[in-house]
């Protein structure tokens, strides 16, 4: 029994968004080669046929023409994936943020961990530590928050 693939169709709209897609540069790589992908599906083509002229897998080639007809140009988005829960929230990121940019106490060049974390009432620092961290230069490298 010969499997037969999902046949692709989309309205003039998203066969634009496609073609901006798949001809961006600041996009991501992998949602240009999923438009692609499914612009070539579009245009008649196999599932083999498509994935020797864009050097995928065909069963890429079959996901992307699958989650295309089902949900349209949403569907070419990642789901969401699990994984650890942060530990700190925005609103104490937020905080930490603003605390950054007030002098450091008196006595101190800089905020560290431990000063940062008794400025904000936080009982554990050592999540703490490397949000404070700042290289000392001509032009201050960007801040690292942690989850």
């Amino acid at each position: 029994m010969t499997r037969v693939a999902v046949a692709l169709s989309c309205s003039a709209e998203q066969r634009t968004e496609l073609m901006n897609l798949a001809r961006s540069r600041t996009e991501e790589a992998r949602m240009v080669e999923r438009a692609k992908i499914v612009l070539a599906c579009l245009e008649g083509k196999r599932n083999d046929e498509v994935s020797r002229e864009l050097g995928v897998r065909p069963n890429t080639v079959g996901l992307w023409r699958k989650r295309f007809a089902a949900r349209g140009l949403a569907g070419l988005r990642d789901q969401p994936r699990p994984g650890k829960k942060p530990k700190y929230g925005a609103e104490l990121r937020q905080r930490i943020l603003r605390q950054l940019e007030l002098p450091p106490p008196p006595g101190f060049a800089g905020w560290d961990g431990g000063t940062l974390a008794a400025a904000l009432g936080v009982t554990d620092a050592r999540g703490l530590a490397c949000v404070a961290q700042r290289r000392h230069s001509v032009a201050p490298a960007p801040l690292v928050v942690c989850q």
